[in-house]
């Protein structure tokens, strides 16, 4: 049974210490607004009345906050407070320059350090399913491999440059928030039209946006050989705007904006992937 310290009870966090107290470690919690850590102790968790206090004995501290100043301002309180070898395990999403301070600074003071963002719901982390990833000193990662496993359905692990993991959970956010906006665009254009949105999102039960993603492989890769010209996207996403009427939109007017720049620039013949372009270069052989 591992003795652990949890700092920030959020929805996410509180589903954290949840799982954990359920699996038999011992935890105790420090959060801002008291009241969301108290609530803790119905599933076993201590409440500590500060970051120091939580972090006093315990193997390893988790951090799971709202942004890059509160991890800050935690860190600063929790100087002098952490036993010896214990390792801070920071679950924030995160800047990638704020994560690849806070390692070097940590380490600088001979502080283990893992970034381990995850993409979970609270359910996924009550149940140890979703996914984890993990970055910082290769030894720690493998030490720390069999308590981040049963937090989680998978661990991936990126090497020992925090700010990659911090990278990659940007990375996965970008497209769960702009695929989000997107869809509210999509229902907006579909009901003005006479469409119901219940009705309109039936449509992707058989139309699977997964293949969409083979686009971004050839993204990623500088091929912009058309399958879907980029001046007929654009044509189609005027279709939406005009569709929407005087409803607000808040992805494809500045997607539509981009396009108009890219075909300005000559690419309205390439693939819709060229929208990558000013990141990938054309393949000179596509």
């Amino acid at each position: 049974m591992a003795n652990v310290a949890w700092i920030g009870a959020g929805l996410l966090g509180s589903a954290f210490v949840e799982g954990l107290c359920a699996r038999g470690d011992e935890v105790t919690v420090w959060n801002r607004t008291a009241s969301k850590a108290e609530a803790l102790t119905a599933h076993g968790a201590k409440v500590a009345h500060s970051p120091g206090e939580a972090a006093r004995g315990a193997d390893r501290v988790h951090l799971c906050l709202s942004d890059d100043a509160a991890v800050d301002g935690v860190l600063a309180l929790l100087e002098g407070h952490l036993r010896d070898g214990a390792a801070i395990i920071d679950h924030t999403t995160v800047s990638p320059g704020g994560a690849r301070a806070r390692q070097a600074h940590l380490n600088g003071r001979g502080v283990p350090f893992l970034a381990c963002p995850v993409f979970m719901a609270p359910a996924n982390a009550r149940a140890a399913s979703g996914i984890m990833l993990c970055a910082g000193e290769r030894e720690l990662i493998e030490q720390s491999t069999p308590l981040l496993s049963a937090m989680t359905g998978k661990l991936l692990t990126y090497g020992q440059d925090a700010g990659v993991a911090a990278t990659m959970k940007l990375v996965g956010n970008a497209l769960i928030i702009s695929l989000s906006g997107a869809l509210a665009d999509a229902l907006s254009f579909a009901q003005e039209s006479g469409v119901p949105p219940e009705d309109a999102i039936k449509l992707f039960e058989d139309f699977n946006i997964a293949g969409a993603m083979g686009r971004g492989k050839r993204m990623a890769t500088g091929n912009y050989k058309p399958s879907f010209e980029l001046s007929m996207a654009q044509k189609d996403l005027r279709l939406m705007i005009e569709a929407a009427g005087e409803l607000p939109l808040g992805v494809l007017p500045g997607l539509h904006a981009r396009m108009g720049e890219l075909i300005a620039a000559g690419h309205g013949q390439d693939d819709l992937a060229v929208l990558a372009r000013d990141v990938i270069p054309k393949k000179t052989d596509a």
